[in-house]
């Protein structure tokens, strides 16, 4: 590994950390391809049965590998068993403060590890219900076997970590609680169904319960859980996530309503069990009422996506299905008293979609009436007419927002003086469409003004607080889809619509970034400033489109800086590995030695070579430092590509690149300090086991191995020194000189085999310094 610094224009040979796998990397990627499969969703023809269902398990089989990709990271950098059961012995073996400090970091460690198994045990639940859902969920004739068995895969690893002692909490429940209820009842089931009749009190009173506690599992926890997913991805409107949301959550309570309706006719034969059951059957109307308000909404989000890309007739379709299911919905909630208001609201929304597709249905009519006036042809015209106008008289009724209601009454205006028109006309009625499309140009403008100033309070609230301008986003939008429905092609609409996602995607940048801000260090926060990157490139993308190039650029820039700080935190959790491997490392060096000089072991172990596991970890702590320098050059890399000047000068990137060159240098001199620990323990091994000319190539190379670490830390020093980082400096220029020492007393072992000379056996202090660095640990 060549004394170089990342970034130089110095040629360099391709690196070992080269093809080590970089987290950050890896899940920026993977949530790009999850964002464009729920695009390719929403948007596909709906008419094209075999293609949506195709696309929509991608969506799914998205989710599904970033949920996992997630929970494997997570578990790469929890805290290992080892240092528990370290410090436990510690403790163990202390007295006084030390004890007492020996202690309370005990007690951190273990709050840390209980987190952090809460989070890898979250993502893969999450994995698991995307797999579930895209076997049976929302949209699916017939399930598909294949995913359903990929399916329990998943959930197999939900419940084998539950083994562990934690809990994970997403808002308010505890899932692991609500699981490990299920999973006990299924077991005394399966137990006493051995000695009992099917019909005993018993036995159906455990099963009962059984399927309820599963449906609570759904209903409550991963209710909360894909709420809190939803909400750190800012998944809230159509040109988002929002979909899979809707998808999930229309699933979860599907499921819940079928373990209650499994669940009641258990509880009806015991009279015991009255209170519990009029409870229970309450609930599975609630969720029963949900599942169809989530699956309503799922129609809804694509309906919006298609009126705003101008498939009218499909985006009419689709708010129909909405209405239908909003039905339901209403009719659930109406049976029982403490729903009424879910009932009512229901029906709002269910006079609210069936209005939008009047609305669409009228709209895609204009055409044909177009068409008709084009060729003349007035009595089909008169009938196109009247079906528009019967359309857009229910819509009127139904509407419930201000933008749908008035959208409405402007064609109604629009279409009867387009009807006057055809009564005072002659047979040449081709002069009607100039009217229609002044009409329609006077409707837009008025659409337009609605929507920049919605734009505008927007903007004003941006800059206080970015949530609070959400609302007014969110009309705009709404606005938005009206005006594209009308003309989507029309240059000025396009502009808008292209303003409108530049200030969506600025906000939801700014609002991921304050997240960032109030998160810990871990795989939360990297995801975090992974979805800031990816929110301000987006902005960035139409802001290009609208000509503000300025803004483009700072975001482009400001996404680098988060990405960056990505990569660097990745890194630090890799470092702080390295050091808690090296330290495992240097004992099982030890314990390997031990075992050699013990005749027993060594008998015993004839065939279990003492040497293998000490070596695994001596190149689980390599492996631990080659991520740390991939990532921290990584970092390196992504801050030195931002360009704006100012935004330079305002972070102070020269400095910060210059200074993580150095970090990256004193991590390769660490890695390459390693590797020769690694080669100075074989050729001792090796030595002890007679192997003299083995030996000798395993000094030689740690040798080597040493030397070129002393000239990684001989330029970090430099590096450092040239920061202003004087005690960086003066850390690394002394780790420098006592491995250059270190090197010289290696080299001499090499020197005393040629003499037929034992090696010299290193010291404690001697082994600290190699494994540790300077001062041991």
């Amino acid at each position: 590994m060549s004394n170089v610094l990342p970034g130089s224009k110095k040629s360099q040979k391709t690196e070992e950390s080269d093809d080590t796998l970089i987290y950050t990397s890896l899940l920026f990627e993977l949530n790009i391809k999850a964002q464009d499969a729920v695009r390719d969703f929403s948007l596909h023809d709906i008419d094209d049965k075999e293609g949506i269902e195709v696309r929509r398990i991608a969506m799914h089989d998205a989710f599904t590998e970033l949920y996992d990709t997630i929970a494997s990271f997570s578990q790469q950098i929890m805290i290992a068993d080892f240092d528990m059961a370290y410090l436990r012995n510690r403790v163990a073996q202390s007295e006084g403060e030390i004890k007492q400090q020996l202690e309370t970091a005990l007690e951190d460690l273990e709050d840390q590890t209980e987190k952090n198994l809460a989070e890898v045990w979250m993502a893969r639940v999450m994995a698991w219900i995307h797999q579930a859902a895209a076997a049976s969920g929302p949209f699916v004739e017939n399930e598909h076997e294949d995913i359903q068995r990929n399916a329990s895969k998943y959930l197999a690893k939900v419940y084998t970590m539950l083994e562990r002692p934690f809990s994970a909490i997403a808002q308010k429940v505890d899932g692991t609680q609500k699981l490990r209820k299920v999973a006990l009842g299924l077991q005394a089931y399966s137990l006493l169904k051995e000695s009992l009749d099917e019909d005993d009190a018993e036995l159906t009173s455990i099963l009962g319960k059984n399927k309820s506690a599963e449906a609570e599992f759904y209903d409550e926890f991963l209710n909360e859980l894909i709420g809190q997913e939803s909400t750190f991805r800012q998944a809230f409107n159509p040109f988002d996530e929002l979909i899979w949301r809707d998808i999930l959550s229309s699933f979860i309570f599907e499921q819940a309503t079928d373990f209650y309706n499994e669940a009641i006719p258990l509880f009806k034969k015991n009279r015991e069990n009255k209170e519990k059951l009029a409870t229970i059957m309450s609930w599975k109307s609630n969720t029963a009422g949900l599942s169809e308000v989530y699956l309503a909404m799922t129609y809804t989000d694509i309906a919006d996506a298609q009126m705003r890309a101008g498939n009218l007739e499909d985006a009419s379709k689709l708010y129909q299905i909405s209405s239908e299911a909003f039905g339901r919905a209403e009719k659930c909630f109406r049976e029982i008293l403490a729903l009424q208001t879910n009932a009512e609201q229901s029906r709002i929304d269910k006079e609210q979609k069936k209005a939008q597709s009047l609305l669409c249905s009228a709209e895609s009519n204009v055409r044909l009436l177009t068409e008709l006036l084009q060729i003349n042809n007035k009595t089909e015209a008169k009938k196109v007419l009247n079906e528009i106008f019967k359309n857009l008289r229910k819509a009127e009724k139904l509407a419930k927002t201000r933008e749908l209601t008035g959208a409405i009454q402007g064609n109604l205006k629009t279409y009867s003086f387009v009807e006057d028109l055809l009564k005072k006309k002659g047979d040449d009625i081709r002069g009607i469409i100039a009217q229609i499309e002044f009409a329609k140009d006077l409707r837009k403008t008025s659409l337009i003004q609605e929507i920049s100033k919605a734009m505008d309070e927007a903007r004003l609230e941006m800059s206080k607080n970015p949530s609070d301008s959400l609302d007014s986003i969110r009309e705009g939008l709404d606005t938005l889809g009206i005006l594209l429905s009308l003309d989507i092609e029309d240059e000025e609409v396009g502009d808008l619509r292209n303003k409108t996602l530049a200030l969506l995607n600025n906000v939801k940048y700014m609002i991921q970034f304050q997240q960032s801000s109030q998160l810990g260090q871990g795989v939360k926060f990297i995801l975090s400033r992974i979805l800031e990157n990816l929110h301000a490139e987006e902005a960035a993308s139409y802001y290009k489109i609208i000509g503000d190039k300025g803004a483009a650029l700072e975001l482009v820039d400001l996404g680098k800086l988060a990405l960056a700080t990505a990569f660097a935190s990745e890194a630090q959790s890799y470092s702080r590995q390295s050091e808690q491997f090296a330290f495992r490392a240097q004992i099982e060096r030890l314990n390997t030695f031990q075992k050699l000089t013990d005749e027993l072991s060594i008998l015993e172990e004839e065939e279990d070579d003492p040497m293998e596991n000490a070596l695994e970890i001596h190149d689980g702590t390599i492996n631990k430092l080659k991520q740390t320098v991939a990532s921290f050059e990584a970092a390196a890399n992504e801050l030195d590509s931002v360009k704006g000047e100012i935004i330079r000068l305002k972070n102070n990137v020269e400095t910060q690149v210059r200074q993580l060159q150095g970090v990256v240098m004193k991590f390769k001199g660490d890695l390459a300090r390693l590797e020769g620990a690694k080669n100075d323990f074989m050729g001792e091994y090796l030595f002890m086991k007679g192997e003299k000319s083995k030996a000798k190539i395993h000094f030689s190379d740690a040798n080597d191995q040493l030397r070129e670490a002393v000239g990684n830390y001989t330029v970090a020093a430099q590096v450092f020194q040239q920061v202003g980082d004087a005690q960086s400096a003066q850390n690394v220029d002394t780790k420098a000189q006592t491995t250059d020492l270190l090197a010289r007393s290696i080299w001499d072992n090499r020197q005393r085999i040629d003499l037929d000379k034992e090696p010299t056996a290193k010291g404690e202090t001697e082994l600290a310094a190699l494994y540790l660095g300077a001062g041991g640990q």
